[in-house]
């Protein structure tokens, strides 16, 4: 007697990836989940606490979240936003929520941390013993972290090597696709989840600020961006008087963009061969790339998300201790000109100017 296969039914998680470009944990579970697929988002304020997320990234959290909502309703896919009290939490509540709505799969991006990390094999682990998968997919890089190593199989810790090794690789590979979800699926009509709340009552504890969330902006600023001022990007970088940085990186920050989809425009204006490129595009590769490396760095090297140096020389550097210093520093108050236009920017807007980034972080 033959067997008939059953429907499999998907989550589809969201975390640091709220969009539909470009969205391949969407795409594998609309396409897998012809029983029906469930988008999730999970709140994690105390996640957020430790991890020092401002008011700027929350909101535009909340934002992306709305706007993530809408574009899955055009699908036929309603988002779920829960709330989870402690880390330890989520693995059960991920686990409860497969359960409840008979998931055989749940689908997600990798993150990189090493709590994310301990996290996410918990989730596999517990769902494991439900019978159920936890798939993950690569899509806050452009290539797959763990395709670029050294000599030795190790990660990287010298951003050069790094990035003739990975240039070396788009090379030899291609520009990777983009993966687009299908324009509708089908969805899984549940109950009201444990915890679950309404994107009203996340948006309420965090307004939006000076980024909007969701991905209209971000596509926006980089068609701005690369239509003109990134000619002269090697040297409008670097003079905070000077609009001449993309402005983009929030987004990308939050996933409402993807790093891939940023190269891929990069392509489309510039052509297919980088080594071909004018200095201005190509400075601006070289961020996208010095972004693939601190990932591949804190997938590999775990420290580096447990407030551990790269170089452990630095922890011997003698640190003036004053909190006096510290308070003066953090509200823009030093006496020098640019650390403390920078810390008023930062603190009234949550952005900085890239050049600024680093000599304000020099200055501490």
């Amino acid at each position: 007697m033959n067997s008939i296969s059953q429907p499999c039914r998907t989550i589809a998680w969201f975390r640091d990836d709220l969009r539909l470009d470009d969205q391949p944990v969407l795409r594998a579970a609309m396409t897998r989940g012809d029983g029906g697929c469930l988008p999730l988002f999970l709140v994690t304020p105390a996640t957020w606490r430790k991890h020092h997320l401002g008011n700027p990234r929350l909101a535009m959290m909340a934002g992306g979240v709305t706007a993530l909502k809408k574009g899955l309703a055009s699908r036929g896919l309603d988002l779920r936003i829960v709330e989870v009290a402690q880390d330890r939490d989520v693995p059960r509540t991920i686990t409860e929520i497969a359960n409840q709505v008979q998931a055989d799969e749940v689908h997600a991006g990798s993150e990189f941390g090493v709590d994310e990390t301990r996290r996410d094999e918990s989730v596999e682990a517990e769902l494991a013993r439900e019978g159920r998968r936890f798939i993950r997919h690569e899509n806050q890089v452009i290539l797959r972290v763990r395709d670029i190593r050294s000599g030795g199989g190790t990660p990287y810790t010298v951003f050069t090597p790094f990035k003739r090794n990975w240039l070396k690789r788009l090379d030899s590979c291609g520009i990777p696709e983009l993966d687009s979800p299908p324009s509708s699926g089908i969805g899984i009509d549940a109950p009201p989840l444990d915890g679950e709340i309404t994107t009203e009552n996340f948006n309420d504890r965090h307004p939006i600020g000076l980024f909007p969330g969701g991905e209209t902006e971000p596509l926006h600023r980089l068609e701005r961006f690369l239509n003109g001022p990134v000619d002269r990007y090697h040297d409008d970088r670097d003079p905070p008087a000077i609009d001449g940085t993309s402005t983009i990186s929030p987004w990308l920050a939050c996933g409402s963009l993807s790093p891939r989809r940023a190269l891929h425009e990069l392509v489309t204006r510039f052509g297919p061969e980088p080594t071909s490129w004018t200095e201005g595009p190509t400075t601006w590769l070289n961020e996208l790339v010095w972004r693939e490396f601190y990932r591949h760095a804190m997938d590999g090297i775990p420290r580096l998300s447990m407030d551990r140096p790269l170089h452990g020389w630095t922890d011997r550097v003698a640190w003036n201790e004053s909190s006096e210093a510290i308070e003066a520093w953090k509200a823009g108050r030093t006496g020098i000109a640019i650390v403390d236009a920078g810390m008023r920017q930062l603190a009234a807007t949550g952005w900085m100017h890239n050049r600024v980034r680093m000599i304000v972080a020099t200055f501490l």
